[in-house]
């Protein structure tokens, strides 16, 4: 079963997508490219716009650097806009992080 992960590519690409891991590397299937928006945000887009991928597309384990969950708001934020629709309720106060931290919905 496909999760939703963050992927960065040795290019530099951060892309959110629904991951599968293979013997060889990953598919990724409903593909987002992170961009950054100004004043310390994110932007989603489609990754890769002018390509049929409907069914996904592989990456070889030598193009990847690493592959994290990301944080349950940006999960949500791809869901919403390029996956399923479903998202995961969060608030509260942020484990590990910095004092004072809140995630709000």
């Amino acid at each position: 079963m496909s999760e939703v992960k963050l992927v960065r590519l040795q290019t530099g690409e951060e892309i959110i997508a629904k991951v599968e891991q293979t013997d060889t590397g990953y598919t990724l299937k409903n593909a987002a490219i992170v961009l950054p928006a100004g004043q310390g945000k994110l932007g989603l887009a489609p990754y890769l716009p002018y390509c049929e991928i409907e069914n996904g597309f592989d990456l070889k384990e030598q193009h990847v650097m690493f592959v994290v969950d990301p944080i349950t708001d940006f999960a949500n934020e791809y869901s919403t806009s390029f996956g399923s629709g479903l998202v995961i309720p969060s608030g509260g106060e942020v484990i590990g992080a910095p004092a004072g931290l809140k995630l709000t919905t």
